[in-house]
Parts: structure tokens; sequence; C-alpha cells
């Protein structure tokens, strides 16, 4: 099979994989087309998907187009996505990288090789469930002082950001196995996980990361 829908919580994780995957089938770096998005893929963005897979490999026999759903794509941008999908060129690999598989229509399932990636997860003990339960509540529908003192006293207290970003990841992962249609929860997890890369990667003020964070939802 030519085409993989890779599932992962974490963007780095399913970037690392999707990386190892190619390398393993022998394709240049070259000869990888990244489509990354800012906002949910629509027909305009699988129009120009369909361009890139046309294309010829640069350096080797074979190339590859990966597609980073993590902000999702419309209901009309998979519908168009299918063709591309049943007849890619016998040189293309796809690979497209999303939070989970469940956000696909089964049609788009059924035309991949599905992997869904497991994620190490932190510890969380019953004091961090239930205050995590309250911040959350805060953030989703508190006012826009309770939120920017909740920054403040994580950077306070906490001094570890991105460890606070990793339980509060946790949190949100546990809640969407029980219910994976929680899209709030879903999106959160996304910006939480936007969030950390961020703080890992930059010397960006963690208390203004988390503040832009919290002020999105």
């Amino acid at each position: 099979m030519q085409s993989f829908l890779i599932a992962a919580l974490d963007k780095n994780l399913s970037s690392s994989y999707t990386a190892n995957l190619l390398k393993e089938r022998g394709v240049d770096p070259l000869d990888i087309n990244s489509q990354v998005y800012e906002k949910a893929v629509g027909i305009e963005d699988v129009r120009n998907i369909q361009k890139a897979i046309l294309l010829k490999p640069f350096r080797g026999k074979t190339k590859a187009v990966v597609i980073d759903a993590y902000e999702d794509l419309t209901l009309q941008a998979q519908n168009a996505l299918l063709k591309i999908l049943e007849e890619p060129p016998s040189n293309t690999i796809i690979v497209i990288t999303a939070a989970k598989k469940e956000l696909f229509l089964p049609t788009i399932i059924s035309r991949c090789k599905v992997i869904v990636l497991q994620e190490k997860e932190t510890k969380l003990d019953k004091d961090d469930l239930s205050k995590f339960h309250d911040i959350l509540n805060t953030l989703l529908r508190g006012r826009t002082g309770d939120k920017l003192k909740i920054a403040e006293l994580i950077v306070k207290d906490k001094g570890d950001c991105a460890l606070w970003l990793e339980k509060m990841a946790t949190f949100l992962r546990n809640d969407l196995a029980k219910n994976s249609n929680n899209f709030k929860y879903l999106n959160f997890l996304k910006g939480v996980q936007k969030t950390y890369k961020i703080i890992k990667s930059t010397n960006v003020s963690q208390r203004a990361a988390l503040e832009n964070l919290f002020l999105s939802f």
C-alpha cells in the first residue's frame, strides 16, 4: 500500500515516525514534499496537493507527499482527497499525519494503512486529576482575568512549564480515550502540544506562551 495515515496525539512523534518510514523505503529527503497548514485543509489545498503528487522525483526513483492534517481536514477536502488516494502514481508514497484516525471518513481510512502510535504518558496522581479538572474548566469557561492568574501561578509555583504542559496533555488524552468526540478537549490538546514545542525549542517567555494558549480558548 502506498498511502499511510499516521495518528498520534504528539505531533513530534508522528513526524519522527514518518521520517523513519520514508527512510526505510529509500525516499531521499529532497524527494519529500511536506504540506503543512495553520488551519483546516480545504479544497484548494487538496488541489495543490494533487499538483505536488504529479511532480517527478528530484533525486531518487520514489517521492513522498506528507500531508500535515493536525489542524483537521474539512469533509469536502477529504472527499476530494479520495481520488488521489485511489490512484496515486506508482512512484509516490502519500502520508497523512493527524491527532486521531477517528477524525477521518471511513472511505479515507479504508484507502490507507493506518498506524496509531502509542505514547509514553506522564503519570498523574489523584491530586493531579482533581487539579487539572478544575483548571481545565476555568480555562475553557472562565474569565480572562482568571486565565491570566492561572498562567501567573503556574510560572510562580511550578517553574517548569513544560512539565505542567506534559501533565495537562496526559489529562486530556485520558479524557479523550473515554470520549473521542470531545472536540473542545482535542483542540485544547493541540494548543497544549504546540505551546510545549515552542517552550522547549525557543527562548520565549513561558508566562507569555501560557497566556497566549489560555486566551485562545
